[in-house]
């Protein structure tokens, strides 16, 4: 006796299945994309910094992620910022804009600003790992997320960032521990794309605090894994507007053989935002306006290829093994500063679409 139609057709349709499955390039075994937020100085338990926390939580709804990096000033403190760091402060700060993010399972992991380090010199926050997932007993550390199976070899860590304390490294300040710990770091590290971030910007135009020289001579080599000279000035226009013409870049590759040793520069501090031409083969962005912002505060330079100080912002990220895709969100929910990163070629901007819930 067959078996009826329907029975047939539905035996044929987990066949089907079944074949794409096992033979659909990129189907079975393809590494899920791992997405992760950005927001620097961010601690002021202001409407501003809830603002941002709503933005986040909507495109959470639309592109869900799981992890959240902090790129200093965390906490701040009450009157004229003084006491900043405090586990008094974690609550309103932190806690509440927040509350809908973490009930989702989201991890936040913080670098230290400081500001976080102007009480107990930055310890509330190091010893309250369930908050802010600090690693090191003094602010720096890695960690990874997702996974890459390469054509040959073993799987790796699709990404790996390398948390650093540059309160302890800026300007003169000298910490051969750290520098030491982070050459190795990245020598050891085998992962598909390498991100570095901290507090102090080794790039910015910020009228009010901008680069640091020095901090860039001590970390640009590591970074390059040479004794790089001082970056050339990309052939760019700066403009007040959101976007500018880039300049002309080598790719961002994940292999670290005649390249970077990381992609990546996230820094805050600045209370702006901004990203710059690629420097050496690495993109360096300042997103220091997810709680505070100065207006205007933007000095023009050929090295900017974006530019936002009129609004305060978060940035989204999304990895690949293939690209590093990254929006600029500002306070109204708007992406507004929108880019691939691929790993063979020069870096694309793209349209800003804000994708449906």
């Amino acid at each position: 006796m067959r078996a009826p139609a329907s029975s047939r057709w539905k035996r044929r349709l987990l066949v089907v299945c079944l074949l794409c499955v096992l033979f659909l390039p990129g189907f079975a075994g393809e590494p899920a994309t791992v997405r992760f937020a950005v927001i620097g100085d961010s601690g002021t338990g202001d409407e501003h910094q809830h603002r941002i926390a709503r933005q986040m939580l909507a495109w959470h709804q639309r592109l869900p992620y799981d992890l959240v990096l902090m790129l200093g000033d965390n906490i701040y403190g009450g009157l004229l910022g003084l006491g900043g760091g405090s586990r008094q402060d974690f609550e309103e700060k932190f806690d509440r804009p927040y509350a809908e993010l973490l009930a989702r399972g989201v991890v936040f992991r913080a670098a230290l600003g400081n500001h976080d380090m102007r009480h107990n010199d930055g310890q509330d926050l190091i010893e309250d790992y369930d908050r802010f997932h600090i690693d090191g007993h003094q602010g720096y550390y890695s960690f990874t997320a997702g996974a890459w199976q390469p054509a040959e070899g073993e799987p790796v860590p699709l990404l790996e960032f390398f948390v650093i304390n540059t309160v302890r490294l800026e300007e003169n300040k000298q910490d051969p521990e750290q520098l030491t710990w982070l050459e190795a770091a990245l020598n050891a590290s085998r992962a598909r794309w390498r991100i570095l971030y901290g507090h102090h910007p080794l790039y910015s135009t910020g009228r009010k605090h901008g680069g640091d020289p020095k901090l860039r001579e001590k970390l640009e080599p590591i970074l390059l894994g040479s004794s790089a000279g001082s970056s050339p000035v990309a052939s760019a226009t700066h403009s007040r507007g959101r976007r500018v013409p880039e300049a002309q870049a080598s790719g961002l590759g994940g292999e670290k053989e005649g390249g970077a040793r990381v992609q990546v520069v996230f820094a805050g501090h600045d209370h702006i935002y901004q990203r710059f031409q690629p420097q050496h083969g690495v993109a360096y962005f300042v997103c220091g306006s997810s709680g505070k912002l100065r207006r205007g505060n933007a000095a023009p330079s050929a090295l900017v290829a974006a530019v936002e100080d009129q609004q305060r912002a978060f940035m989204l990220w999304e990895a690949t093994p293939d690209a590093l895709r990254y929006r600029a969100i500002d306070e109204d929910g708007q992406a507004f500063d929108c880019g691939r990163l691929p790993a063979d070629g020069a870096p694309e901007t793209v349209a800003c679409a804000t994708p449906h819930p």
